[in-house]
């Protein structure tokens, strides 16, 4: 479903155009298309051709890729001004990855070809792009680092960590996911399994770190759990 066109504020909070001027960002605003997607529903396909550089407007993105038996490995999921497929944007090469609404969303396209002409025209957006692929570069030794070296719990707590903005490596930008995310969809973050996950989040609870509701996860002691992020290995 299309969406109302993109703000000028909206835009400034893309690390990529937060620089740039008023008038740029107007012109920007133009060229984006919008969309609004329901929960679940596909925005990107693996492998399929991209169209240009996505970024959330509203609502949260989880980023992730297949396997042959169709297990999903999230790899991140982003917020309200935190971009997604960049690298398919830049290199023109096909989707890495898929991305879905994790619920309601509503995210921007910009064209590949405007994303080309920004490049060109503003050393300020080029800037920007090689702070963010390099951020994004280091995020990604993080999860590898995290599925290689630590336990289930220990990559729980880090996950959770990126809901209070620390330990931003899976969760970007977006604060309140953890307000409405499943244990099946942390089990597919982490690289685990649902049952495991839920002990995890049982000894976490245990050890005063958060608090288990019906629909959401509180965060009770972010300290406690950058101990079991950063201590709790295999």
């Amino acid at each position: 479903m299309r969406a109302p066109r993109v703000t000028v504020e909206q835009l400034r909070l893309v690390p990529y155009f937060a620089d740039l001027d008023d008038v740029a960002l107007a012109d920007l605003a133009r060229q984006v298309r919008t969309q609004s997607y329901e929960p679940g529903e596909t925005i990107l396909i693996e492998g399929w051709a991209c169209d240009g550089l996505s970024f959330v407007i509203q609502g949260h993105v989880r980023v992730f890729r297949s396997g042959p038996d169709g297990r999903e490995q999230v790899l991140q999921v982003v917020g309200p001004g935190r971009t997604f497929n960049d690298a398919a944007a830049f290199d023109q090469g096909p989707n890495p990855d898929g991305a879905a609404a994790l619920g309601p969303a509503t995210v921007g396209l910009i064209p590949a070809a405007s994303l080309r002409t920004l490049l060109d025209r503003h050393a300020v957006v080029a800037k920007a792009a090689i702070q963010v692929l390099a951020s994004r570069q280091r995020a990604l030794g993080r999860v590898v680092e995290d599925l290689a070296l630590r336990d289930v719990t220990a990559r729980v707590a880090g996950l959770l960590l990126g809901c209070v903005a620390q330990h931003e490596h899976m969760v970007e930008g977006a604060p309140e996911a953890c307000t409405r995310i499943t244990h099946e969809e942390i089990a597919a973050m982490i690289g685990s399994v649902r049952e495991v996950v839920q002990r995890s989040l049982k000894e976490l609870e245990r050890a005063g770190a958060i608090k288990l509701e019906r629909t959401r996860i509180q965060i009770l002691n972010p300290d406690a759990l950058v101990y079991f992020a950063e201590t709790n290995g295999s």
